[in-house]
């Protein structure tokens, strides 16, 4: 005999235990749901419509429900002794989820879904996040570009009349490379990991200095392998641009080599210069901008006079200032401390950055 107490559309009467039987009624007089199972159809429309701008394999659906509707088929499965049948939250995504798995052949992922899906079925709203991608790259840059975006100086970052977001007028490799990516890929915010950094007057060459940048809600999951941008200096040009599999290590391992214009603030009379060469290999104490000691390490350096100035040629580990491991200031041994006479370093290029073997993840996607 039908439970009289309990009348339930065939939506939700299907979902209980084989075991009870219940009056049939139109969805609006049912007891569960009051006919907002009806509302699934439109939203499946709705998330359809909002899907179809992004680029992804996987997804996952999750829905929510009003909680009267969620406490009242809790409330018949209670007096019914009813357990461990799917709920009507469950449902409604199930029906959701097959619904865009058929028309956009795209496979669920509960656990690392590219995509994920939100439903209100009882506003009949959805929004989509897309997983945060991972792009690695490498830049070079012209002298009078700064790696970092430089705050106001009026206002240090706060935002003023004259600078609307905090930020100088000053062209940068994050403002200009991080404007493109988001454009190519759809995204509203690319936050930057910096493998090293150099100053704004230093000229990176190519190969050029590698980088991560983080990629938010996506719409796009592929970029070209290289491109250029303008950034009112010369051009910044990108190589190498591949995504990643994974989020990658925040410990990025590398050396570098660099060209330094180096002037002398004493005599250079009896000085030699190849005694520059003793502190390669030597362990090399560097008091970072926290106070921790690190220990570093040179692996070849080359030093000649340039007119009244000096030119070094050296490679070292990345983390070692170039400026201070020239001048002796929270660095020892130093160039100046080696060759015996205060220096001071000018201005530094980047020839070269290499990276340590397996600093990231592998390669997915590449155009």
């Amino acid at each position: 005999m039908a439970d009289k107490e309990f009348p339930l559309c065939s939506t939700c009467s299907k979902r209980q235990s084989a075991k009870a039987t219940f009056a049939i009624v139109q969805p609006r007089r049912c007891f569960i749901c009051r006919g907002l199972m009806l509302r699934v159809p439109a939203v499946e429309r709705r998330v359809l419509h909002l899907v179809r701008g992004y680029q992804f394999q996987t997804f996952s659906v999750g829905m929510v429900i009003p909680a009267d509707i969620q406490e009242r088929e809790d409330q018949l499965r209670s007096d019914l002794q009813i357990r461990g049948m799917e709920t009507i939250k469950s449902q409604a995504a199930k029906e959701v989820s097959d619904f865009i798995r058929r028309k956009m052949h795209r496979r669920v992922d509960r656990r690392h879904p590219e995509l994920t899906i939100l439903v209100d079925l009882g506003e009949g709203r959805a929004s989509t996040t897309a997983k945060s991608l991972f792009a690695h790259a490498r830049y070079t840059k012209p002298k009078g570009v700064s790696q970092r975006r430089e705050f106001c100086k009026e206002c240090s970052g706060r935002g003023c009349s004259i600078c609307k977001d905090g930020y100088a007028d000053t062209p940068s490799v994050e403002e200009a490379v991080g404007g493109r990516l988001c454009r190519i890929l759809g995204s509203p915010k690319a936050r930057f990991t910096w493998i090293g950094s150099e100053d704004a007057d230093s000229v990176v060459y190519p190969p050029g200095r590698p980088f991560v940048a983080e990629m938010k809600d996506p719409k796009r999951r592929e970029i070209p392998g290289r491109f250029n941008v303008a950034t009112g200096k010369g051009r910044t040009v990108i190589t190498g641009a591949r995504i990643l599999k994974d989020k990658p290590d925040e410990t990025h391992s590398f050396t570098f080599r660099t060209r330094a214009l180096v002037e002398p603030r004493g005599s250079l009379d009896g000085v030699k210069l190849s005694d520059a060469k003793r502190i390669i290999g030597a362990t090399i104490q560097h008091r970072n901008n926290k106070g921790k000691i690190v220990y570093k390490r040179v692996y070849s350096i080359s030093v000649r006079k340039r007119r009244r100035d000096l030119e070094a040629d050296i490679k070292l580990d990345g983390g070692l200032p170039v400026k201070r491991l020239v001048s002796g200031e929270s660095v020892s041994p130093s160039l100046s401390e080696v060759l015996g006479v205060p220096l001071l370093c000018r201005s530094f290029d980047i020839l070269e950055v290499r990276e340590s073997s397996g600093t990231h993840p592998g390669v997915i996607r590449r155009r």
